[in-house]
């Protein structure tokens, strides 16, 4: 005997439990989806010896007044232009520059990015790092900052200003606001 007359309860079993087994498999396929692949830290890369300013025709202890050092990129784009006034070799790997004004540019299209000024500084050819214990300025169309030291990665293009930093941001000119405000 049926346990319903119209015989149907079986077809309701069967079309529930078809749902609930699809719904749960949506749900798992989901969940594979959803959780993030864990991405391997990529530690900072080092630049390699073809990146970067690296060929400075000066002997070590001597100076060169004048000196511009362009920077290109693997791809043979203008990345950068160091401009300084007196350049000495300390040795092999440190340079000293006075006077230092340091250019850089947009990849795609070589115009002026943004312009770092610096009263002395030393730049490691090793590592590609312009440090100033002097106070320093970083000018850019839209701000401009200025610091009592700074680090700067020439590869990477990431500096770090430290003590009495003051930042001015330029922007569009805020428009007046109504009465009713």
């Amino acid at each position: 005997m049926l346990p319903f007359r119209s015989g149907r309860a079986g077809f309701s079993r069967a079309s529930f439990v078809f749902l609930l087994l699809a719904l749960l498999s949506c749900v798992a396929l989901a969940a594979e989806k959803a959780t993030p692949t864990p991405q391997p830290k990529t530690k900072k890369a080092r630049p390699k010896p073809e990146e970067g300013v690296t060929n400075v025709p000066i002997a070590p202890g001597h100076d060169a007044k004048g000196v511009v050092l362009p920077d290109f990129d693997l791809s043979g784009r203008l990345r950068g232009k160091l401009q300084a006034g007196i350049t000495r070799r300390l040795d092999d790997e440190h340079l000293e520059f006075k006077a230092v004004k340091f250019v850089t540019f947009v990849p795609e299209t070589e115009k002026p990015d943004m312009e770092v000024i610096m009263t002395t500084s030393v730049f490691n050819l090793k590592t590609q790092v312009l440090t100033s214990n002097e106070r320093t300025s970083v000018k850019r169309m839209d701000f401009e900052i200025s610091g009592d030291s700074m680090k700067f990665e020439m590869i990477s293009r990431q500096g770090t200003l430290a003590g009495n930093v003051k930042m001015v941001v330029r922007g569009k000119a805020r428009t007046p606001r109504a009465e009713g405000e």
